[in-house]
């Protein structure tokens, strides 16, 4: 961890002002930054769609979350389109909108009390986030909701029952501790004061899976196909390393491409330093913003590559697996993984969320 927080401000303020320049210029484009000679972004996204359930599911989730005012006048109609996004593959629209209501619930903490919010929050309101976390933390814990829930929790409460009436009992045990861990490390400050310096870039990037929701959203693929791993089977077949290292590829790609279409909400509006962008900069000597958005670009790249790479030797292990059902299993989970990958890129492509003024070509209105 890099210490030395005034010389950090500075470097911050230093960045923001480079930012204003590189506004007026010609701009990235995050296609190119992602893609090489032989690998390009939007190819490999090109035949990708949305769940087919999507309009249903949308509108069912827009209704229980105006149910309990959580509904995000500005932002609702922008976040509430990830899910059919995330989750292609979902069989019914009951699991779809039961998906969009976990999400929309996180969508709503992540802009009200997230990461990128806490820090500018009141001491009250900071202490009633921290109280919200306790409390939907024991929630997901004990599935017991307390007597006098605020509205987000008693959303949570009832997410909570339509899950666990349609989800595999071992599999639900273990979501509900994924969910508690992202939130652990969602609803706080995770910027460099707060910190009491600048993380590591590795260490940034193990925090930035948690706290990314990624590793949950994986594991809801499950759910919306109605179909569980038993990792048990696909460790005996010689595919659990390979398969786990997929699923962190998967969840550090969602997570850290978040990181260059986001920079501009998080780090210049939001006035945050938790992102791959601003953390390489400050760990990088000498460096300004321009060779940070190259570099935190590449970091996403490589991970990509990998993770073409990777998912063509499990395909060729799994072609090759005498396990039938194993095989089949694994190849579900692969295909599900492809499609968080690609809607990373599509979504944020597509979405308004990000929108606006920008140093990236995909970021600005058309």
């Amino acid at each position: 961890m890099v210490e030395c927080l005034p010389e950090v401000e500075a470097k911050l303020v230093a960045m923001r002002a480079e930012y204003e320049e590189l506004l007026a210029g010609d701009g990235w484009s995050l296609q190119r930054l992602f893609s090489t000679p032989d690998f390009d972004i939007a190819a490999f996204c090109a035949d990708f769609r949305p769940n087919r359930f999507a309009a249903v599911a949308l509108a069912e989730t827009e209704s229980f979350c105006r149910r309990y005012g959580i509904w995000l006048e500005s932002a609702g109609t922008h976040y509430n389109s990830m899910t059919p996004y995330l989750h292609p593959n979902t069989i019914s629209p009951e699991r779809m909108t039961t998906i969009g209501i976990y999400n929309a619930i996180l969508f709503w903490l992540n802009d009200t009390v997230g990461r990128e919010k806490f820090a500018n929050l009141t001491t009250l309101d900071q202490r009633r986030a921290t109280r919200t976390l306790e409390r939907l933390s024991a929630l997901l814990e004990t599935r017991t909701a307390a007597t006098d829930p605020d509205p987000v929790e008693a959303a949570a409460a009832e997410f909570l029952t339509l899950l666990a009436d349609s989800a595999d009992a071992a599999w639900l045990d273990e979501f509900l501790e994924s969910t508690r861990s992202h939130l652990n490390t969602a609803i706080r400050d995770q910027n460099a004061r707060a910190h009491g310096g600048v993380l590591g870039v590795t260490e940034y990037i193990d925090l930035r899976g948690d706290v990314s929701g990624m590793y949950p959203a994986i594991a809801l693929c499950e759910f919306g196909r109605d179909e569980y791993l038993r990792w048990d089977r696909i460790r005996a077949a010689g595919l659990g390393e390979p398969l786990a290292r997929l699923r962190r590829l998967t969840a550090d790609i969602g997570a850290l491409m978040n990181d260059l279409f986001s920079f501009e909400k998080e780090c210049i509006r939001d006035g945050a330093d938790f992102n791959l962008v601003s953390v390489w900069l400050l760990n990088t000597p000498g460096a300004r913003l321009a060779d940070a958005v190259e570099a935190a670009a590449g970091i996403v790249r490589e991970r990509l590559i990998e993770f073409v790479t990777l998912r063509a030797r499990i395909e060729a292990l799994c072609d090759a697996l005498p396990e039938r059902d194993v095989a089949v299993m694994v190849g579900t989970q692969v295909e599900d993984m492809s499609g968080c990958v690609r809607a990373t890129w599509v979504w944020q492509f597509t979405t308004l969320r990000y929108k606006g003024a920008s140093i990236f070509v995909e970021n600005r209105m058309t």
